[in-house]
């Protein structure tokens, strides 16, 4: 394998968010075939990350990722506002 799934079986021995071993192959894809923004903090001591999505994805794609995750109230108002939303459309 030399491709993007090239490192996919690679197991991090605890994931932060999910509480759990977790392998590459489902932190470079899980948030919308994006990498988890904590990949690099994971799986550098596994292998060169970095590399890794040098050549993988674009700039644009980097940027998405690699931004600061949002905070806990951030999320839970996204969310609120979501929920508003798909009532408002329910009630047309």
């Amino acid at each position: 394998m030399s491709g993007i799934d090239q490192h996919d079986a690679v197991q991090h021995f605890w994931c932060p968010q999910l509480g759990q071993t977790i392998n590459f192959g489902y932190c470079r894809q899980v948030q919308g075939g994006l990498p988890c923004t904590r990949v690099l903090t994971c799986f550098t001591p596994h292998f060169d990350v970095a590399a890794f999505i040098e050549e993988h994805y674009t700039p644009e794609e980097r940027e998405r990722f690699l931004a600061p995750a949002k905070g806990r109230v951030e999320r839970v108002l996204d969310t609120l506002e979501k929920v508003r939303q798909d009532q408002q459309g329910e009630d047309k």
